[in-house]
């Protein structure tokens, strides 16, 4: 504990405690240690409600508190519930009230870390359900020892080390007789698949543990480049980010995965990813992740977000400076008198603009200087009283502009704006 740096002097430590022999023997072993280590301890403890006779382990964990001079917090949630209608599986929805549990259970107390009793063998296990579902390289990067608040303190064995160690210290349990259920993916690999993995390697449990801290070596590694590409290359522009496609087709997808799960808390499934990073070497490409949710691909420029502007506007102007959708517009009006009304507003269908003569399409204009397709609909054009377009961003000015006595410059667009970049 003390090589992983899992704990420091004073740490208020909550234990979860589901009233398994893990998690008992994690319990036993903090309190035990714990003058050694200058921590506190508090347990927690939450009835998922999914076995009908679920009350007697709440029961037994708070009776087993009470024997070793431990507070303990309980509470109850109706998984099964919440798990109707859901699309997650059971055990999804399980972990993800769990977790939540002890994270507020945690700052009601204020404790300081967050202790979790899986071992070697609940590794092994979950790399090979996340393989079987076709996971990413990063994917294997499990269950690490310290991850924010978490800590795993048993994490470098195996399981019946731990048993054999309760049996011999004499340290209670109960036994979840779910855990023998072969409908739940998690006991299939236990009791099917892991004894033949066995029968390759004896030591397979190392062997995985090994694995994952080789992953999470590369996952740190390959978070350092993706926090420094973010930091120096993203630009947020309203409900979108921005940024020019990098020539990585993989640093491409954790860049997205990184801003996703920034803006929106969530990463959509991988095919969804990959459909677009199939199509990414095309001029433009949408990929459509949730409702009002894309990632888009114009020339050289990727956006992410709410990539389609889907409304309108059309704002009066007297001068001055105008600022709307990272653009940043100086007007001058340059004579005196009644001034002629003047309009910022988005792109319409059919819009059209004189220049050299010649009455151009804008959408034709916007695709010859390669302006990005999501900004098409959202970058300011300026227009008269009878709705004409004067002028076109870094692109065009119309001739009846220039025979007035208006100045009109772009002081800044937004990333890949101008030529595509």
């Amino acid at each position: 504990m003390r090589d992983e740096g899992l704990f420091s002097e004073g740490d208020v430590v909550l234990v979860a405690v589901s009233g398994g022999v893990d998690s008992c023997t994690l319990l036993f072993l903090l309190k035990k240690f714990s003058h050694v280590l200058r921590i506190s301890l508090i347990a927690a403890h939450l009835d998922h409600k999914i076995r009908v006779n679920s009350w007697k382990d709440r029961s037994f964990v708070e009776e087993l508190c009470k024997r070793m001079e431990i507070p303990v917090e309980v509470s109850e949630v109706d998984v099964p519930s919440l798990w109707k209608g859901s699309g997650k599986t059971l055990e999804e929805v399980a972990r993800e009230v769990r977790y939540s549990f002890l994270e507020e259970t945690a700052r009601r107390v204020r404790a300081t870390k967050i202790a979790l009793a899986h071992h070697s063998d609940d590794l092994l296990e979950t790399v090979i359900h996340r393989l079987v579902r076709g996971t990413g390289p990063l994917g294997l990067a499990c269950m690490r020892p310290k991850f924010g608040a978490f800590v795993r303190p048993l994490l470098p064995f195996k399981r019946e080390e731990i048993e054999e160690y309760a049996k011999i210290m004499g340290i209670p349990y109960v036994v979840d007789e779910t855990n023998y259920d072969l409908r739940i993916t998690r006991n299939f690999i236990r009791h099917k698949i892991v004894p033949l993995l066995r029968e390759l390697n004896p030591e397979v449990e190392s062997a995985v543990y090994r694995l994952v801290n080789i992953s999470t070596l590369l996952r740190n590694f390959i978070e350092e480049i993706v926090d420094e590409f973010v930091k120096e290359n993203v630009e947020e522009q309203g409900e979108m980010d921005v940024f020019e496609k990098p020539k990585s087709d993989y640093l491409l997808l954790e860049v997205l995965r990184r801003l996703l799960q920034r803006r929106y808390g969530r990463v959509p499934e991988y095919e969804k990813m990959e459909v677009f990073l199939r199509n990414s070497n095309k001029v433009s490409f949408r990929t459509n992740l949730w409702t009002s949710v894309y990632i888009e691909k114009s020339y050289d420029y990727v956006a992410v977000g709410k990539t389609v502007f889907q409304g309108s506007y059309k704002l009066p102007v007297e001068g001055g400076i105008v600022e709307i959708f990272g653009f940043k517009i100086k007007i001058k009006v340059n004579y005196e008198g009644e001034k002629e009304r003047l309009w910022i507003r988005n792109r319409k269908p059919g819009d059209r603009i004189v220049v050299n003569g010649k009455r151009e399409k804008v959408k034709d204009l916007l695709i010859a200087h390669r302006v990005p397709t999501f900004y098409r609909d959202r970058l300011p054009l300026l227009v008269d009283e009878e709705d004409n377009v004067l002028w076109i961003p870094g692109v065009c000015v119309s001739d009846p502009l220039k025979e007035r006595r208006i100045e009109v410059e772009l002081l800044k667009a937004p990333k890949g704006f101008l030529k595509g970049g």
